[in-house]
């Protein structure tokens, strides 16, 4: 199979998605000077804007109309709208006060919570791999807390946040355009209403700081929604296990970045990526195994 023309391509579009993710950062970085709702705002309304004009073309639209109907579907897809725009408000917010670094932990810690979740859930059974990994990955947090005086709360908020809203979707029989489509749509009124609020009050940068700025604001549209539409993609086509393993490109891309910003990275920082970094190591060493005994 991963010989297959289309099993390559597929592996185009999934390591695209997350190389864009990566350095997304740079992108949200260079509109730091925008308040970071403003640029939630801003991110969810023209993500829904585009998404429209893609379901318009892909004829989605009777799925749309369908999951509208449904009761059930919507309060589920409701309650993951909070959670993506918790996710986001948390990673753009660090972007935009230096904490790069500690947002890409979170993106590394993500998968073990995942696992945890399909633990508490699913009652799943942790392998000798699995419980050594996430052991680890508590022993980090524990360190951090201990010696530095600090807890992670941007890391674990992203990761907990983004581990949760994964499991949600997984439960909706939607698909991922459509699906974040309606979540936006939920949250459309809400961000028209924070906008206008702002503009009341203190101002909005759309369309009083520079033309470099409206036009990335309305970028963030095709930022936020491209990504998505690849790992879409791509996750149809490509193994779960290979899938797992390019997750990291992601994370690693901002914790790079971060470096490159010139962010702080104590001794202590080093101790907590490492035993994490460690416990993926070990994880995914395990998960790629059993996925060729299978």
């Amino acid at each position: 199979m991963p010989n297959n023309p289309s099993y390559k391509l597929g592996l185009i579009y999934a390591t695209s998605a997350f190389f864009l993710w990566g350095v997304a950062v740079l992108f949200f970085k260079q509109i730091s000077h925008v308040p970071p709702f403003e640029v939630i705002a801003h991110r969810s309304i023209w993500s829904l804007v585009l998404l429209a004009v893609i379901i318009t073309f892909s004829k989605k639209w009777p799925v749309i109309f369908e999951t509208l109907k449904s009761r059930k579907l919507m309060l589920t897809l409701a309650l993951s709208s909070v959670l993506i725009l918790f996710n986001w408000s948390v990673f753009i917010w660090a972007i935009s006060n230096g904490y790069i670094i500690e947002s890409s932990l979170g993106y590394f810690i993500n998968p073990l919570l995942n696992v945890l979740i399909g633990v508490l859930v699913f009652n799943e059974k942790l392998t000798k791999a699995q419980t050594v990994a996430i052991g680890l990955a508590a022993l980090a947090i524990v360190i951090r807390l201990v010696l530095a005086g600090t807890f992670p709360w941007i890391a674990l908020s992203i990761a907990t946040s983004f581990a949760i809203y994964g499991y949600i979707r997984k439960t909706v029989a939607v698909g991922a355009a459509e699906g974040l489509f309606l979540e936006l749509l939920i949250l459309l009124l809400p961000m028209i209403g924070f906008l206008y609020y702002l503009h009341i009050n203190y101002g909005l940068s759309f369309f009083t700081i520079d033309m470099r700025t409206d036009i990335l604001l309305v970028a963030a549209g095709a930022v936020t929604a491209v990504p998505l539409l690849l790992f879409s993609a791509g996750a149809r086509i490509i193994r779960m296990t290979t899938l797992g393993l390019l997750q990291y490109i992601g994370p690693s891309l901002q914790f790079a970045i971060g470096l490159y910003y010139g962010e702080a990275f104590t001794p202590i920082d080093a101790i907590v990526f490492g035993l994490i970094w460690t416990g993926l190591i070990i994880y995914s060493t395990s998960s790629f195994r059993q996925a060729r005994l299978a």
